[in-house]
């Protein structure tokens, strides 16, 4: 079992191939439940309401979407200061 990924954490979604290098991501994770029985986490991930769009001004971060462990990524080396 790995440990989950904190709230607060941008995040991005594998199915999102061309994210991998966005920077901030396409997500903020907002909760975390789990793990199950398997060692996964679910993540309550804000996003924007297009999925094959990056976030911005029209695709804002609105939506709310349970993504699986299985599935999610921490964005690396994501500098806020």
């Amino acid at each position: 079992m790995t440990d989950p990924i904190p709230v607060g954490t941008r995040v991005f979604h594998d199915g999102q191939v061309w994210a991998r290098a966005l920077p901030g991501g396409t997500g903020q994770v907002i909760k975390v439940e789990g793990p199950d029985q398997h060692g996964d986490y679910e993540y309550l991930v804000r996003t924007g309401p297009d999925f094959s769009r990056r976030p911005g001004p029209t695709n804002p971060e609105i939506d709310e979407q349970w993504w699986s462990s299985r599935r999610v990524h921490p964005v690396v080396g994501l500098d806020l200061t």
